[in-house]
C-alpha cells in the first residue's frame, strides 16, 4: 500500500479509537471515578502495556537524554496539560460546543507547520480543512448560549496545547520509534497525574470492578490506539494532513453514542457528517501527493 494511503488509514483507526473516549468516560464516571483517577490509570495501563510489547518484540527502550526530556514535557506538560484543560472545559460548557472549541487544531498546526518551515500548506490542504470545519460545526451543533468564558478558554487553551504537542512530536519522530515515543508520553502524562493526585488526595484506589474495566478500556482504545496511531500516521502523512483526517473521530463518535448509548442522530448531524467525510477524502485524493522531507519511514 502506498505510504500516504497506508497513513491515512492508520490516522482513520486513530480517530476511531479517540472517538470512543467520551463513551468510556462515561462508564468510568457512572462507576464513581474521579478525572485525575481515571487519568493516571489511563496513562500507566497504557504505558505498561508498552512496555511489555517493546520488551516482547526485543526493541530498545533508551533515548537520548534531550531526547527523553522532550518527549516527557511532550506527555507531562503537552498531553496531560491538554487533558485537564479538556477537563475542565466540559464542566463549564456543553460536550458538542467544547469538541468544537478543540477541533481547532487542526487550523492551529497548519499555521504552526508553517511558520516552523516544516510543511506546505496547499490548496487542496486549505479547502479540505474549510470543509471539514463546516462539517463539524453541523455534526456537533454546538450552541452559545450561556457561554461561560472560563471554559472557552480552558479547551481553546487545550487546543493551543495539543497543537504544539503535534508539532514537535512531527519533528522528534523523525529519529524515534512511535512505540517508544508513546512509551514516554503515556508514561510521563500518567506519572504526573499520579504525583497530582497523591499530593492533593484526589487519588482513589476503591474504584468497583465496573470502574476499572472502563479505565482499562481507556488505556486500550484512545490511548493505545489512539496516540500511537496518530504517531505512525503522522509520521507518514505529516501534521496537518494527520491533523484534518482526525476531525473526523466527531463523526465517529456520533456512530458509537448511537450504537452503544441509544443517543439519536439528527437530520443536520448526518449532513454535517457527510460534509466531514468529503474534506478528508479530498484531502486524501487530491492532497500533496508526495511526501514530505520531514516525515521519514517507520
Amino acid at each position: 500500500m502506498h505510504d500516504k494511503n497506508k497513513g491515512a488509514w492508520i490516522i482513520v483507526a486513530s480517530a476511531s479509537g479517540f472517538a470512543t473516549l467520551g463513551i468510556l468516560l462515561k462508564y468510568a464516571f457512572a462507576a464513581g471515578a474521579n478525572i485525575c483517577t481515571i487519568l493516571a490509570g489511563r496513562f500507566l495501563i497504557a504505558a505498561l502495556f508498552l512496555l511489555l510489547y517493546l520488551r516482547l518484540r526485543g526493541i530498545r527502550c533508551s533515548v537520548s537524554l534531550r531526547t527523553a526530556r522532550h518527549l516527557f514535557l511532550m506527555g507531562a506538560v503537552g498531553y496531560g496539560g491538554m487533558s485537564m484543560l479538556f477537563a475542565n472545559g466540559i464542566h463549564y460548557l456543553s460536550a458538542s460546543l467544547t469538541g468544537l472549541l478543540l477541533y481547532t487544531y487542526p487550523a492551529l498546526v497548519a499555521v504552526l507547520a508553517v511558520l516552523l518551515g516544516d510543511e506546505r500548506f496547499t490548496a487542496q490542504k486549505a479547502l479540505a480543512l474549510a470543509i471539514c470545519s463546516v462539517g463539524l460545526v453541523l455534526l456537533l451543533g454546538a450552541s452559545f448560549q450561556g457561554v461561560k468564558p472560563a471554559g472557552v478558554f480552558s479547551v481553546l487553551g487545550a487546543a493551543v496545547i495539543y497543537s504544539c504537542y503535534i508539532v514537535v512530536g512531527n519533528k522528534i519522530l523523525k529519529n524515534t520509534d512511535p512505540l517508544v515515543t508513546s512509551l514516554y508520553v503515556c508514561f510521563s502524562a500518567g506519572l504526573a497525574f499520579l504525583a497530582y493526585g497523591l499530593a492533593s488526595g484526589e487519588l482513589q484506589w476503591r474504584v468497583s470492578t465496573a470502574g476499572w474495566l472502563s479505565i482499562v478500556g481507556i488505556a486500550v482504545f484512545p490511548t493505545l490506539f489512539g496516540v500511537l496511531g496518530f504517531f505512525l500516521g503522522m509520521r507518514l502523512i505529516g501534521a496537518t494532513s494527520a491533523s484534518i483526517i482526525s476531525m473526523l473521530e466527531p463523526l465517529i463518535t456520533v456512530l458509537l453514542s448511537t450504537l452503544l448509548l441509544g443517543e439519536r442522530i439528527t437530520a443536520l448531524q448526518g449532513v454535517g457528517g457527510a460534509v466531514l467525510l468529503s474534506g478528508a477524502i479530498i484531502l486524501q485524493l487530491w492532497g500533496d501527493g508526495a511526501r514530505r522531507e520531514t516525515v521519514t519511514e517507520v
